[in-house]
């Protein structure tokens, strides 16, 4: 008989502890290594994984079989972007699998390549950016409301915009690292090491988070919790009495109802606090450089695809034939 311990794990699974591994992991091991993944690439890589075991019906996992698979996904009419998450969360768990060595795959490779060149028109397009004027603007209607439910959404809509915060850095403030005019964000996806960042917050951002915790009557723990389904009430515990944290999911459903609210539907997502403020960056003169500490971005490619409208328009032809001087 097995012991517990060394049970067998999903397929799904991101990291291996089963007796497959060459060198065996163990659980407690496994987890840690999970909690180093932002919680949405956990789910979307889990996902992937089982999508692709029920295609595989048993069958081992080659290169060969990937790249079929692959093939079959963009035939299926999936975007470059879905069907490179697909590859690498099997080439992570081939990885580990294989005592952390990575795996060649030299056939899914080629296919990829071939996959986004032939797919580069394919998918969503570019999410839309919540501008800090439209962010006013459907802030101002959940303040409207005058309730604990529109001053939290409010809350949080601005700070995101602020800080050009990702949906899995609000979820895991916390009160306490509100400090003066600033927030200290602990914990990010570019931040894995926990050194921490200082962002600042607008005045009226701080006075909303204030407004937000004082009809709360929250003094420590998260910055923003659930609320009930039904009434102006925090979502608590039934046996700790303690009021729910917010889930990824609880602010994306926030941001993209709130915008709603106000017309605006078209491609909102999670992202669109963080592409917004880019772009207003942008269009105030911000550098690339200013936009890239602001956003915490490793790379400058991202925010310049964000904002590359309006630094066309600061570009040299604007500024020096058309005389333009931003």
């Amino acid at each position: 008989m097995k012991n517990k311990k060394q049970e067998n794990t999903p397929a799904t699974a991101i990291v291996p502890t089963t007796e497959s591994t060459a060198e065996l992991i163990p659980h407690p091991t496994a987890e840690l290594i999970e909690k180093s993944f932002a919680e949405n690439t956990l789910r979307n890589r889990r996902q992937a994984l089982q999508q692709f075991q029920d295609w595989l019906q048993g069958r081992p996992i080659t290169d060969g079989l990937l790249a079929q698979y692959i093939t079959h996904l963009f035939d299926d009419g999936k975007a470059p972007g879905t069907i490179s998450i697909a590859v690498a969360a099997v080439k992570w768990l081939l990885k580990h699998r294989n005592n952390g060595n990575p795996v060649e795959t030299p056939i899914t490779s080629a296919t990829l390549s071939g996959i986004r060149r032939e797919g580069k028109d394919r998918g969503r397009g570019q999410r839309r950016g919540l501008t800090w004027r439209e962010v006013e603007k459907i802030c101002a209607v959940q303040e409207a409301d005058d309730t604990r439910r529109g001053l939290r959404n409010s809350a949080i809509l601005r700070v995101m915009s602020d800080g050009l915060l990702r949906i899995s850095e609000v979820t895991e403030l916390r009160i306490s690292d509100l400090e003066n005019n600033t927030l200290r964000l602990q914990f990010s996806k570019t931040d894995q090491d926990g050194q921490g960042e200082y962002l600042y917050l607008c005045e009226d951002t701080r006075e909303i988070v204030q407004c937000w915790l004082k009809r709360a009557e929250l003094t420590e723990g998260y910055l923003f919790r659930r609320m009930t389904a039904r009434g102006d009430n925090l979502y608590r515990d039934k046996d700790t009495g303690e009021p729910h944290k917010l889930t990824d999911d609880g602010v994306r459903k926030i941001i993209k109802q709130s915008a709603a609210r106000v017309g605006l539907t078209d491609k909102v997502s999670g992202h669109s606090l963080r592409i917004g403020t880019t772009v207003s960056l942008a269009q105030s003169g911000a550098s690339l450089v200013d936009i890239q500490v602001a956003g915490r971005w490793k790379d400058p490619g991202m925010p310049a695809h964000y904002a590359r409208a309006q630094f066309a328009e600061r570009g040299a032809i604007a500024r020096f034939k058309d005389g333009k001087t931003q």
